[in-house]
């Protein structure tokens, strides 16, 4: 009985755990999202391109990072984690469930102007395919997007 008791204690601690996480991961987001924008349109696009790219910093740590996209024709225009992406247009890209997510992510940014869109993507450390949510919020005439993985 003591062992059934313990057992079900683990497993409703570490489900608790995993709740914190995602959290924790979406306040990192939404926070994130917010600095990364006000700096953006203090300091002007370049100089917010060049403090996004440090690694290891308030707008790119880790999984979360930031990226840019033109919401009149999808044109990546920044990428935290991928500068070979910037000036390509993505609106094609699927995740393994043939979910248009870049099509979703701009939809958000038309219609209510931010929100979240989920999606499935190859994990940068596991390399196995992941559920990722992705908050993406517009300003001007771009969206910026940062995610976190499940």
């Amino acid at each position: 009985m003591l062992r059934v008791l313990s057992l079900i204690m683990s497993i409703f601690l570490f489900s608790f755990s995993s709740i914190a996480s995602a959290a924790d991961k979406k306040e990192t987001v939404i926070s994130m999202m917010d600095s990364a924008i006000s700096h953006y349109q203090e300091v002007g696009e370049e100089q917010a391109f060049k403090d996004f790219s440090v690694k290891d910093s308030e707008y790119n740590k880790g999984e979360f990072y930031i990226f840019i996209t033109e919401m009149t024709d999808f044109n990546l225009v920044f990428h935290g984690a991928n500068a070979k992406l910037v000036g390509k247009n993505l609106s094609k890209l699927k995740d393994t469930d043939g979910k248009p997510f870049v099509i979703a992510m701009r939809e958000v940014a038309q219609g209510p102007g931010e929100g979240w869109v989920t999606y499935k993507w190859t994990h940068p450390v596991t390399k196995k395919i992941t559920p990722k949510k992705t908050y993406v919020k517009k300003t001007g005439n771009v969206y910026f997007g940062i995610g976190y993985f499940e």
